[in-house]
Formats: C-alpha cells, structure tokens, sequence
C-alpha cells in the first residue's frame, strides 16, 4: 500500500473516532433554517432508512395542526412522504422545496388563491413565516391605511386584482345605496368596521321618530326617497276601506305614532259622533259609509218596530241624538197629529191603534159598558163620536 492511501485510511479513522463522521459524509451545507441542527444528523435522519415525516412535522408544527383539522394544501397530500416535494444540502440559501414540486403547485389548492397582482410574487417574498404562523388576511401583510377604522375585512371593499381602482361600486353594496346614500363617504357608515353586515337596518343610522313601531321601514319608505311614504294597509289588521285609504298618515297618527295606535271608530271620531255613547259605532255605522244605518232595530234592541216605522229615518224617533232616553209611546211622538184634528183624548193610542195598521181601530167597545151588536158594530167610529168627539165619562 503506498504512503498516501495510508495517510488517508489513518485519517479517516481519525475522523470516525472524533465522532464527526456524520459531518463528514454531508452531501451539503444547510438551509440557514436549519442550521442550529447542523451537526445533528439525527434530528431528520434515521441510519440507512431515509427521513420518516414525523420527524419533519415534529419541527414543522403548523403544517402538523394543518394536516389534524384536513385544511391547507399539505392536507391534500398528507399520503406523500415530505421528501417528495421538499429537499435540503443544496447551500444555505437554496429553496427547500424540490424544482418539479414548485412548478406543478396550484397555490389556488390552498386557503388563499392567488389572483391579481398576487399571482406575480415570489413565494420568499410572502412566506417570510412559518405556515402555521400565516393567516389568509390581507394586514398579515398590508399595513391597513384605515388604521382599522374600516374593520378588518379589506375584501368588503377591495379586490386583489388591483387595490385601488377595483374599488368596490355603490352598486356592488348589498344594501341598497340609492339616492342621498350613494354620495356619502365610506367612513361616514363605516367607522371603526361598522355596519359591515349583510343585513343593516335603518334603524342603524338613523333614529326611529315612530314611537317604537316593530315594522321595517322599508315597509313605508323607499332608499331613494324617504318621502312621500307608502304603505299598504291591506294585509295590515287595522285595514279600513274608502276614505280611511286617502287620509294623510297623520290623521290617523298623531305626531307618527304608530305603535298602539286605535283601530276602533271611537278612537279617532269621538268628536265626530252626534248622539250619547251607544257602544262600537259598528253596531249602526260602516267604514265606507258613515251615513248608511245597518241597526237592526228587532234583533238589536227590546222596542220592536213594524209597519211604516220601519222606513222611519232614526232622527225622527231619536230627535236630537237622544237613543237611551227616547220615547217608547205613541203619543210621545204623534201628539202634535192627535191635536191638529186627529181626535179627541181616548187615553192610550194603542188602546185602539196598531203600527200594522193606523186607521183600523182595534178597539173591544164591550169594554166600555156599551155593547155594539147589529147595524152599531159595523159603523166607523166618528159615526157616533165625531170627529173631535171628548172622551166619554
């Protein structure tokens, strides 16, 4: 054996007694990442079996969470050992992830698609933290130049295509921006991240001037004109017909209040009745019409009427809207006809009279003392009587 392959054997014997063998057979120099477990082999390694992944995601925790909850991209491939894709001992500053795996990653496969302006960086220029310690928000990487006056959420307003002339429209707004809303501000809505939810009710902005109502006030107002407002009272429980439909809003609620407000007639014409409190003014009166007298005067009271009493308008009867006082005799109403002509006093109309029939008398004359019998019971009354005849004694 020559003297230099003797220096050389007794050289590395020398080596794998100090124990730095390992070292000594390194294909490379490590990624700076991995530089503080440079001279341990072991930590990735197991002698003459390769890298298990284990021994990967005990360092790489975040990608180890990832995988447990099946989100990310390594999630995806977790049936792939990590030395597939990934490699190292190509120098300090060589990319860790194997050439054929980086042109065939889709970033859109993970939890943040690159679009616009994105898909032209550089993965180092984003990936400056570990993968556990990244988020999918845009002021992870962005300084906010709201000062998180706007909320967090950048994409309500932004799209990554181009920050700023792909600033969300008035249009692009989930609620209505029509009208005086459409030249506000955005700041003006939305300071410190509010009214940022789908649904933003008016109530939000603006202060309620309707006594507590519980509706919408979409369901009178319209976005693009708070005035006039519009309601549809029809499917509405106080719906009323004819006139009540043209009155202005505050005819019915004084000072817009709206909540409790009547629905009886008596809440509103109190002032408007004519006569003493007779109950619901439904019993006599309808919505369309005020005039028109639905009373039944048989089923609804105890003074039964018939004959022409039945077409009698009731101010005849109830002069001066007086219904619980009003007369029950005859002789409270026709006494002005019994003393222009009618006859004289015989005591009690209906001694004689009906309403069925006036000018028949009903009379018994038996009961005067004075029977009529032959030619005497056929003759009229004023036969014998007159025309003004007294009353007998």
């Amino acid at each position: 054996m020559s003297r230099a392959k003797t220096l050389a054997l007794m050289l590395f014997a020398v080596v794998l007694i100090a124990g730095g063998w390992k070292e000594f057979l390194s294909p490379g120099a490590l990624h700076t990442s991995h530089a503080d477990i440079g001279g341990d082999c072991d930590q990735c390694h197991l002698v003459f079996d390769g890298i298990p992944d284990e021994n990967c995601l005990s360092c790489h925790e975040g990608i180890a969470a990832l995988q447990g909850t099946g989100e990310g991209f390594h999630s995806s491939v977790a049936d792939q050992g990590c030395i597939e894709c990934h490699g190292d001992h190509s120098g300090p500053t060589a990319s860790l992830t194997k050439e054929p795996a980086s042109k065939s990653f889709a970033h859109s496969s993970t939890r943040f698609a690159l679009d616009g302006a994105h898909a032209n960086m550089d993965c180092a220029t984003c990936h400056s933290e570990p993968l556990g310690k990244m988020e999918a928000v845009c002021n992870s990487c962005h300084e906010d130049p709201h000062s998180s006056a706007l909320g967090q959420d950048c994409n309500v307003c932004h799209e990554a295509v181009a920050w700023k002339s792909d600033l969300k429209t008035v249009e692009a707004h989930a609620l209505d921006m029509s009208g005086k809303h459409g030249k506000l501000l955005c700041e003006e809505c939305h300071t410190q991240g509010n009214h940022l939810d789908l649904e933003v009710s008016c109530n939000d902005c603006h202060k309620d001037g309707h006594g507590g109502t519980t509706h919408a006030c979409s369901d009178c107002h319209e976005v693009a004109a708070f005035k006039p407002a519009e309601f549809d009272h029809g499917p509405c429980t106080c719906a009323f017909p004819g006139k009540h439909q043209t009155v202005e809003c505050l005819g019915c609620h004084e000072d817009f209040v709206f909540t409790d407000s009547p629905t009886e007639c008596s809440g509103c014409h109190t002032d408007d009745r004519p006569h003493d409190d007779l109950g619901g003014c439904a019993q006599c009166h309808t919505a369309t019409s005020w005039s028109e007298n639905r009373f039944v005067h048989n089923e609804q009271s105890d003074f039964h009427i018939d004959g022409e009493h039945l077409s009698v308008s009731c101010s005849q009867c109830h002069e001066g809207g007086n219904f619980k006082g009003a007369p029950t005799t005859c002789e409270s109403c026709h006494s002005s006809a019994v003393d222009k002509g009618g006859h004289g006093e015989f005591g009690g109309c209906a001694d004689c009279h009906t309403t069925e029939a006036f000018t028949k008398s009903t009379f018994d004359h038996t009961t005067s003392g004075f029977e009529l019998t032959g030619k005497h019971s056929k003759l009229n009354c004023h036969k014998c009587h007159g025309e003004e005849a007294p009353a007998a004694e």
